[in-house]
């Protein structure tokens, strides 16, 4: 795989589909031109290259989502969870590596039922340390002192090799997280996850970021953007507290229309690293886990209700980006035989 698959990765994932008002719109190119040329490289092929090349069979690593908070979305989004069950499974199939999911416990049952729509058993540490072909599930704490304690035992536990976000919240220069709106999130209702980030930054640790706003961990690596691009990226509704441009980076960020779309291009583009197209989850697998997530309480984030869509996208266009992505892999791994 090259490349111009890469790049129509990329493409596939970065259609914007946002409404004609209420949430912020126009804003998807300028902000993922932004982060492709400052990586070089199409985005997902970058992401998928990096966890091909560090990654070992048996090592652990933390993929950590979950957005929204109560009261209006008390389990959260149905962006974030599936596409963290999609990288799961991915390099579980793909790389025999050990995928460890973290999230507030309000949120953990999208996300398990997540995995499980996806063809990913989640066991205990016992099972899980004993075998491949399964994932844990581990609620991280409210609260930024908690938040602290809990990744340095977690680290210290796990060894992990790299660590991925999808769909997470990060804070502004002020320390301050924020909706794409501009409702602020207070520490003591969200987990800390963006010092997950630093950790891992710090000991060398491969970290992923996967977002689809700019508030996302690893849009830092585009903060100056995300500032000039969105209504709120300088300013929220709190004078002083800054905007909702989040300044925690990442070694590799995935800039896409959905943070779902983005992780699936991750899985996409490895799977066409690896020659194998089986890695990428099929239509019938997105089906079943879009299903299950919802039924554990995610709700679409574009209309905050129990129906089958992700940030205001139906069930179709999930599985026919699935079915584009498949195409794009299979067709770059075959030499054309017109016969003539």
């Amino acid at each position: 795989m090259d490349e111009i698959v890469g790049d129509a990765i990329d493409q596939a994932v970065s259609i914007e589909m946002r409404f004609a008002s209420g949430l912020p719109r126009g804003v998807m190119a300028p902000l993922y031109r932004a982060a492709r040329e400052r990586a070089g490289q199409p985005l997902c092929f970058a992401a998928a290259s990096a966890l091909k090349a560090r990654l070992k069979a048996g090592d652990h690593v933390f993929i950590i989502t979950g957005a929204g908070a109560p009261p209006t979305l008390p389990k959260g989004e149905t962006d974030g969870p599936p596409g963290a069950a999609a990288i799961a499974r991915a390099l579980d199939i793909g790389l025999n590596v050990k995928p460890i999911m973290l999230s507030e416990e309000r949120h953990l049952s999208p996300v398990v039922a997540s995995c499980e729509g996806v063809g990913l058993a989640v066991v205990d540490e016992a099972v899980f340390r004993a075998r491949g072909g399964c994932a844990m599930a581990i609620a991280l704490p409210l609260g930024a002192e908690p938040g602290a304690a809990a990744a340095d035992a977690l680290f210290e536990r796990f060894d992990p090799k790299a660590v991925i976000f999808v769909e997470k919240l990060g804070p502004n220069e002020k320390g301050v997280c924020y909706t794409i709106t501009g409702t602020p999130r207070p520490p003591e209702i969200m987990a800390s996850a963006h010092l997950f980030a630093e950790m891992a930054m710090e000991q060398g640790v491969l970290t992923v970021g996967v977002g689809d706003g700019g508030n996302e961990i690893g849009c830092g690596n585009i903060h100056d953007v995300v500032q000039a691009v969105q209504p709120m990226g300088k300013m929220c509704r709190m004078p002083g507290d800054g905007g909702n441009a989040t300044v925690v980076r990442c070694d590799h960020l995935v800039f896409a229309s959905v943070s779902n779309w983005g992780a699936y291009g991750i899985a996409a583009a490895l799977a066409g690293l690896l020659e194998r197209p089986s890695v990428l989850h099929d239509v019938d697998a997105e089906t079943r886990m879009l299903e299950r997530c919802i039924a554990a309480g995610a709700m679409d984030g574009g209309y905050a209700r129990l129906i089958p869509y992700v940030d205001g996208t139906t069930a179709a266009v999930q599985t026919s980006i699935l079915t584009i992505l498949h195409q794009i892999v299979s067709n770059g791994l075959t030499t054309a035989n017109r016969g003539f």
